[in-house]
């Protein structure tokens, strides 16, 4: 049996990573199949599949914000449809992308067949689409598998595959993304960068097979028509074919072909946008922005709230890895590194660089297909002695344990998918039994203002809360039918922290009790104003008597250091409104 095992190693571990996919997606299928499971798919999992409600129901892509809202409501405990902006001409425009609806379209398409046979409502969500959905995201899972291997097998032996592929299912946060978040792209989009990357080293040994050319340009314009930013991976095409062709012309005639089938592919992106939003381009309608002058570097590889590497330390390996992949296979090295490299800075460069609910950076899962291969030139690097070959091995299986263990806690939310500090990564360390389990020591939950009162920092002995009075202004008129700034300030140095709670008081005289005049509190940097909260000033005095005010909101993650606090008052009045004194105080949380 023994020898058998490790005559077959490479397959048997290809046969347990797809029976182990195989079980939990037959249990979320079960699922669905008993009525336990409703909600297809939500937040920006729906952004991507909306398309395709639209498409069959209202044969259009007008969306209407009451009509996918009800679908949620329905079918997905009232999560909030945020997926829509409102353009100038009146249109609302999805904010995502609609490439991974191209992939998504064959199992609804599926699904709506059989609803239609079987009775069941036509809406995208009922249970043959919910079937079809997970069965969809299982075969891209799989798909990722099948290229994975078949990449390795141009590298590695059965032994060093087998590890390898141990470690990107099991030892990184693959694992956790593709069970609880297969709603999202990366699961389709790790499967794409293996096709691309397999095609291109194909390319390598067989120019003259056009097929691989043509795969590996198709595959890249719809991984741009997923994610844009991932077309940073043309990169590839451009280090990994140089030296291939045997003349310059037929290199770039085989490079332009990139762009081409990129424009192609994206071509039905480009028109819904001219038609519905009136632009042919239209970078981006989210409230983050790609800041590439201020990345959060640090805080993306090894903060406790998302690091990369915290979460998935096995890709330490890469610092010996791509100093080997440079002496070893130079010709590949720079497409791999600049493409990863530059990934990362974008990655870390996006505002919410913690990519919101995820165990660890699941941004990065994307380029796995890429950076297995540094990985197995530095497991095969380390293993030719023995002594480094012990710590190698010790190292992976340690950090494969931590991963595993850690996924769990993930599953059970003892590892908090937002809100992960210092604290309370070491509070439950080790831990999968705590009768006593505790939130307190998490990051401030920004929708809760009453933290203040429950978390008991001083008791628990990671922190304070520290009181300061922020702001003071006095005596500002604000005229009739005007927006009148009464404060701009920076949040830092002032503050130490965006675990912040603010307490406004604003007293006020109006004479005009018809017309309502509200004041806002809008957080903003030089590139955007990204958070806002909004107050009515009513009154119910008499004429020339004044009214108060008060208001608790926490602030939201300030994005960067030189980010600011506007707050000003808008009269829709017919008279003049007097601010007699605005004063705010904070209530920081000081972590030790």
């Amino acid at each position: 049996m023994f020898e058998f095992l490790k005559k077959n190693i490479r397959k048997t571990t290809i046969l347990l990573i797809i029976s182990v996919f195989a079980l939990k997606f037959s249990g979320k299928i079960t699922a669905v199949v008993k009525g336990e499971s409703t909600c297809v798919c939500s937040y920006d999992g729906y952004g991507y599949y909306m398309y395709l409600t639209q498409l069959f129901q209202y044969r259009n892509l007008n969306f209407k914000r009451a009509e996918i809202q009800a679908v949620q409501n329905k079918y997905c405990s009232e999560s909030v449809a945020y997926q829509l902006k409102q353009m100038d001409n009146g249109n609302s425009l999805d904010i995502y992308h609609m490439g991974q609806a191209y992939l998504e379209l064959p199992a609804y398409a599926i699904g709506h067949g059989f609803a239609k046979i079987l009775g069941y409502s036509k809406d995208g969500f009922s249970k043959p689409y919910h079937i079809a959905y997970l069965l969809n995201a299982l075969i891209f899972i799989l798909l990722g598998v099948y290229f994975l291997n078949k990449i390795l097998k141009l590298f590695f032996s059965d032994q060093v595959s087998a590890l390898l592929l141990v470690i990107i299912y099991f030892g990184t946060n693959f694992w956790t993304t593709a069970i609880h978040a297969y709603q999202l792209q990366h699961i389709y989009l790790f499967a794409l960068v293996g096709v691309l990357f397999y095609s291109l080293l194909k390319l390598r040994e067989l120019p003259s097979k056009r097929k691989y050319l043509l795969f590996a340009a198709l595959t890249l314009g719809l991984i741009s028509a997923i994610r844009p930013t991932h077309v940073l991976l043309g990169l590839l095409p451009l280090f990994l074919l140089k030296g291939v062709y045997p003349t310059k012309a037929a290199y770039w005639k085989s490079i332009l072909l990139f762009p081409l089938a990129g424009l192609l592919v994206n071509l039905p992106q480009l028109i819904y946008w001219k038609v519905l939003g009136g632009s042919w381009f239209i970078l981006n309608m989210h409230v983050e922005e790609i800041v590439i002058v201020d990345p959060h570097i640090f805080d993306f590889l090894f903060s406790y709230k998302k690091g990369w590497l915290l979460y998935t330390p096995v890709f330490i390996l890469l610092v010996p890895g791509f100093i080997q992949l440079y002496i070893q296979r130079k010709e590949l090295f720079w497409g791999i590194f600049t493409s990863f490299v530059l990934c990362v800075w974008i990655f870390c460069s996006w505002e919410c660089w913690w990519y919101a609910a995820s165990f660890g950076s699941r941004a990065m899962i994307d380029l796995y297909p890429l950076l297995v291969l540094p990985v197995g030139f530095a497991i095969g690097y380390l293993g030719k002695t023995r002594i480094t070959a012990f710590l190698m091995m010790g190292f992976v299986f340690l950090t494969l344990g931590l991963s595993i263990f850690q996924s769990e806690q993930f599953s059970i939310g003892y590892l908090h998918p937002d809100r992960m500090t210092k604290e309370h990564y070491w509070y439950i360390f080790g831990k999968l039994s705590m009768p006593d389990y505790q939130v307190n020591r998490l990051e401030i939950d920004r929708s809760d203002t009453s933290w203040t009162s429950k978390i008991k920092p001083e008791e628990l002995g990671f922190g304070k809360i520290l009181p300061l009075d922020f702001c003071a202004v006095r005596n500002i008129n604000a005229p009739a039918g005007k927006a009148t700034l009464i404060d701009k300030r920076p949040y830092y140095p002032k503050l130490k922290t965006d675990e912040t709670l603010f307490e406004a008081q604003i007293i006020y005289q109006t004479n005009d009790s018809l017309n309502l005049a509200t004041i806002h509190f809008e957080s903003f940097s030089k590139f955007n104003v990204y958070s806002w909260n909004e107050y009515f000033l009513p009154t119910q005095k008499s004429i020339g008597e004044m009214d108060t005010l008060s208001v608790r909101y926490n602030l939201p993650r300030i994005n960067h250091y030189g980010d600011k606090i506007q707050i000003y008052v808008v009269n829709s009045g017919k008279k003049e409104l007097i601010i007699h004194s605005l004063k705010i105080k904070a209530l920081s949380l000081e972590r030790y």
